[in-house]
């Protein structure tokens, strides 16, 4: 009896391994659709549910203050003059991607602006990322800006802080000076926290559209494919002096960056960068003036979710300039992602041909 009970045992974990299995093996380009539904079963009851739950990561540690606020979203830049940044490790959500010549840039997203440590090199807007934050109902956070950034935040009426014209809530970090003077510029959640309440600005979010994708509520959620494999690298290029790997560690169930190679690290402590989602989203990008200035389509498009050690095709869709930025899953529903912070880049749709994974 005990030697049939044994092998039943043995048969059902089989079979629930041969269902997790990713569709492929060796290196792959893309991921397969399967019918596993990309939303899950709401099992908490409203009244259950913590008040303090982070919007973008799911996890209940929002400040009383921060509850129903308004996300800050703050440009940084990534030359290399301003690696490693301050607090590159804190951001809930980092959105990344090329702005000129070939060079990216981040938005760093914070629900809770009391978390948010030194950030920087702060640097200038530009026109993409202040419609992404104007869908957000983002507090937008900047040094500077392109002429088709500050034209954009004039025709939406976006009401910013400003390193050039709020200048008391910035500060330059003479220990890299020798870098240049543009990439020692930093701010902090207690100097915006001052800004946000000496320009009146509202802090009561909309609605929660600016959330962009919905997150798990109660343990996991896997995209098709299973935990057995199939995402363990994912290898993004955003152009050739921007090559990006996500390694899967099985252990913390995080994806640790490394940028041409070298691992991205905060440079307030040292800590290594990694995320619970990577979000590859693909855009047509043009240049569009003389100063190489990209333009990236925002109306929709093709998209993947790497999660957990395996990944599925999603879409996104955003509009406007007043419409936030959405995923969703095969089954047309809003996506739902895993607790923890979030990597999203906008990858010009020329370079889709070079995203690839490895399962070892």
């Amino acid at each position: 009896m005990k030697n049939t009970v044994i092998k039943v045992i043995s048969i059902l974990m089989a079979l629930s391994l041969t269902m997790l299995t990713f569709a492929a093996c060796g290196e792959k380009e893309e991921f397969e659709k399967t019918d596993v539904p990309s939303s899950t079963t709401e099992t908490t009851t409203e009244a259950a549910k913590a008040t303090n739950i982070n919007p973008l990561t799911g996890v209940a540690d929002l400040s009383e203050s921060a509850i129903g606020a308004r996300p800050v979203a703050v440009m940084v830049e990534n030359a290399p003059a301003a690696r490693p940044q301050w607090g590159m490790s804190t951001p809930d959500v980092i959105i990344e991607g090329v702005v000129e010549g070939g060079i990216t840039r981040m938005m760093w997203l914070y629900a809770d602006v009391t978390k948010m440590p030194k950030v920087g090199p702060v640097r200038s807007a530009r026109h993409d990322y202040v419609e992404i934050a104007q869908g957000m109902n983002a507090i937008y956070v900047h040094w500077g800006g392109s002429n088709l950034a500050y034209d954009k935040i004039s025709s939406i009426g976006m009401k910013d802080i400003d390193g050039l014209k709020d200048g008391a809530y910035f500060k330059r970090d003479s220990s890299r000076s020798s870098r240049g003077t543009e990439h020692t510029g930093y701010t902090t959640g207690e100097y915006i926290a001052k800004a946000i309440a000496n320009k009146k600005l509202t802090t009561k979010a909309k609605d929660t559209n600016w959330t962009m994708f919905k997150v798990v509520e109660d343990g996991v959620r896997m995209p098709f494919g299973g935990a057995s494999g199939g995402a363990l690298e994912v290898n993004v290029t955003f152009s050739s002096s921007y090559k990006y790997s996500f390694k899967y560690s099985m252990d913390k169930n995080v994806y640790t960056s490394y940028l041409n190679g070298k691992a991205v690290t905060d440079g307030t402590d040292g800590k290594a960068v990694s995320f619970s989602n990577i979000i590859v989203m693909y855009s047509p990008t043009k240049t569009v003036d003389s100063e190489k200035h990209q333009d990236w389509d925002l109306s929709s498009g093709e998209a993947l979710w790497i999660s957990q050690g395996t990944g599925e095709k999603i879409t996104w869709k955003k509009g406007d300039a007043n419409s936030p930025l959405k995923f969703y899953g095969t089954d047309g529903k809003e996506l739902i992602v895993n607790k923890g912070k979030t990597w999203v880049g906008v990858v010009p749709a020329d370079q889709k041909a070079n995203f690839s994974i490895k399962e070892s």
